[in-house]
């Protein structure tokens, strides 16, 4: 007779275990958001906010295997993707002429690194699936993305060392939820941008923090 009611309060305990140790998970996690303007106080889109924490945290985001790019209407798209090192970027042409697909390191330091690559995509054919190839992007940073064919056409790429990465979208605001607490190094990058971003160190806390950038050029409106 004695054993139910031990069993049902070490139900209780177990539960009561299980619901602080969530609690304290969801105490331990932190909220980055920024915002991001452009010189005259406009929301900037497609600018990259990473962080960067101490190798030892333990709460990593899961990202796919993979993402998508695709040229279509003269167009890579999206404009900039964001993916973690060790990514595969899959290439898609939609439009019914042939394109290439040329990436480069966008810094002029980093030409002459493995990195760049160059193929040609035929066009699309009815009845037929898309030409499509993929490929993997290995080392951290940033790179151009260009057709031969059709000089108009850009694109970037950035590859981010760390999974904690994103991209503002058309409100200027990006927002990354679960980090870790603790100090953490942050970095913006924006294609357009011709100074440096300095990264900023900030300490993660149960509270919400909002960083406020304003870059000192007006990015091109693209098409």
């Amino acid at each position: 007779m004695s054993r139910r009611p031990h069993t049902r309060w070490a139900r209780r305990g177990f539960g009561a275990l299980a619901l602080s140790l969530l609690g304290s998970l969801v105490a331990q996690a932190s909220t980055l958001q920024a915002r991001v303007l452009d010189r005259e106080g406009q929301p900037v889109a497609d600018a990259v906010l990473e962080v960067l924490l101490p190798p030892s945290s333990e709460q990593r985001p899961s990202w796919a295997a993979s993402a998508l790019v695709t040229q279509e209407k003269m167009q890579f798209i999206p404009r900039v993707s964001v993916v973690v090192a060790g990514m595969r970027l899959r290439f898609t042409n939609q439009d019914r002429w042939d394109h290439h697909v040329r990436v480069l390191p966008a810094s002029l330091s980093r030409l002459n690194e493995a990195g760049g690559m160059e193929f040609r995509l035929s066009g699309l054919v009815e009845g037929q699936p898309a030409s499509s190839q993929e490929r993997s992007f290995d080392q951290p940073g940033v790179y151009l993305l260009g057709c031969h064919l059709h000089s108009s056409m850009r694109g970037h790429v950035y590859v981010a060392e760390s999974p904690w990465v994103a991209k503002t979208g058309a409100d200027g605001t990006v927002s990354l939820q679960g980090l870790p607490t603790g100090v953490a190094t942050v970095r913006l990058w924006q294609a357009d941008e011709v100074q440096t971003i300095a990264p900023r160190t900030v300490t993660l806390g149960a509270s919400p923090q909002t960083l406020d950038y304003q870059l000192s050029v007006v990015p091109r409106r693209r098409r």
